[in-house]
């Protein structure tokens, strides 16, 4: 198209030169001769600019549905709880339980006022003159020094006397039997010293034990700090013993001891009322 274009401006300018013809530019030239045939068509020219986009046509038809989508996707995280709504109206009363078990017993309550005297009451009658008591002792003692050892027991080689059954001991024994029920008191008196390779200071303690229990404020504690040391102990008490037989003895605790001119005295003094002797 750009050749056949630059052709026409060509021939143009030699019709306007007067070569058209071929003949000289002297008038009259003679009349051009027929048209030749077309010459074949030349290459196609470069493509021209896009045009201006025409405006949008109108929507057509919605198409058919298509097939529903893949497979469900997974469930998405919970949201947040939302706010608690109002308080529903209170519905009826619930029939009665069964009654709950029992509860523990309360505290004792406070003591009353005391009431008022009453009348003295008719004098009883006079009661069979009394008399003396029997005496009802035992004593028993060890003169030679013998050796004790921690948590053993004071033996007591001899009896000094012994009166009426309530109390017995025998020989080189550390055991005293209370047969009768009833109130006694019991005296105790020796002589301790530390034994020879013990560790100083050296704590000894002497007390009295009644079935095996410790009796209350007779015990007697001692320090030695030298093998020469020497210490007097003592106690005497007063027992209760509600039941018969009951067993009491001489404990030493702290360490190895020797003993010496121990003496033992028991002596009932009364009776309790509810007593019993122990089958």
């Amino acid at each position: 198209m750009s050749w056949f274009q630059n052709k026409s401006k060509d021939n143009l300018r030699e019709q306007s030169f007067g070569f058209g013809c071929g003949c000289r530019p002297e008038p009259p030239c003679p009349p051009p001769g027929p048209t030749g045939p077309t010459g074949p068509t030349g290459p196609t020219g470069p493509t021209g600019p896009t045009g201006a986009t025409g405006s949008t046509g109108a929507t057509g038809p919605t198409g058919a549905t298509g097939p529903s989508g893949g497979a469900t996707g997974p469930t998405g995280a919970t949201g947040p709880t939302g706010a608690t709504g109002p308080t529903g109206v209170t519905g009826p009363t619930g029939a009665t339980g069964p009654a709950g078990a029992t509860g523990s017993t309360g505290a004792t309550g406070p003591t009353g006022a005391t009431g008022p005297t009453g009348a003295t009451g008719p004098t009883g009658a006079t009661g069979p003159g009394g008399g003396d008591a029997p005496v009802e002792a035992l004593s028993a003692y060890s003169t030679p020094a013998q050796s004790g050892t921690d948590g053993g027991n004071l033996i007591f080689d001899r009896n000094a006397f012994s009166y009426g059954n309530a109390v017995s001991h025998d020989a080189n024994s550390s055991v005293f039997t209370i047969q009768e029920p009833g109130v006694y008191e019991v005296s105790f008196h020796g002589t301790i010293a530390p034994a020879s390779g013990v560790n100083f200071p050296l704590q000894l303690l002497l007390y009295l034990q009644q079935q095996g229990d410790a009796v209350a404020g007779t015990a007697v504690r001692q320090t030695f700090q030298t093998t020469s040391d020497v210490s007097n102990a003592s106690f005497s008490q007063i027992i209760d013993v509600p039941t018969a037989p009951v067993n009491l003895n001489v404990t030493g605790n702290g360490g190895n001891y020797v003993y010496s001119d121990v003496t033992m005295t028991i002596s009932k003094i009364g009776n309790t009322a509810g007593t019993q002797t122990a089958s």
